[in-house]
């Protein structure tokens, strides 16, 4: 499995905002998190329609967490902006375009993989991420 680049965006997104009290403006997110302006706007309202952060539009708005970062699990996030995680096509609910899925022998070791996968992705929450400094650019902050 590879993470997107959408669910390392925002990752990144979401621990600055943990790092903050205030509300965070889209131009000062996107260059403390090393993302383009555009692509980090998409991603942002992504996560406001999942719940895990909230928007206030105005000069004094922004962007901040709707949730303590130990109630945001990595499954959450990567659900947010990548939507259900399957592994293969057959997983999607109410899938039926498989000529082979009453036979498969594949679906319940694909299956077992998915439930491992989200399994450990809800052990992780935002809070245990929040204390590792960013690298941005190729170099570490010191």
């Amino acid at each position: 499995m590879q993470v997107s680049r959408k669910v390392d965006y925002a990752m990144r997104a979401l621990v600055q905002l943990s790092r903050h009290d205030q509300r965070q403006r889209i131009a000062d997110l996107a260059v403390l998190v090393a993302v383009p302006r555009p692509f980090l706007a998409k991603v942002m309202r992504e996560l406001v329609a999942s719940g895990l952060v909230t928007s206030q539009p105005g000069p004094q708005g922004g962007y901040s967490l709707a949730r303590e970062p130990h109630q945001i699990t990595f499954r959450d996030l990567v659900e947010a902006v990548d939507g259900p995680m399957e592994i293969v096509p057959c997983q999607a609910e109410g899938d039926e375009s498989c000529a082979l899925r009453d036979c498969c022998t594949q679906i319940p070791v694909w299956d077992r993989i998915r439930a491992d996968m989200l399994a450990v992705l809800e052990d992780y929450s935002l809070a245990q991420v929040t204390t590792v400094d960013l690298e941005v650019a190729g170099t570490r902050a010191e």
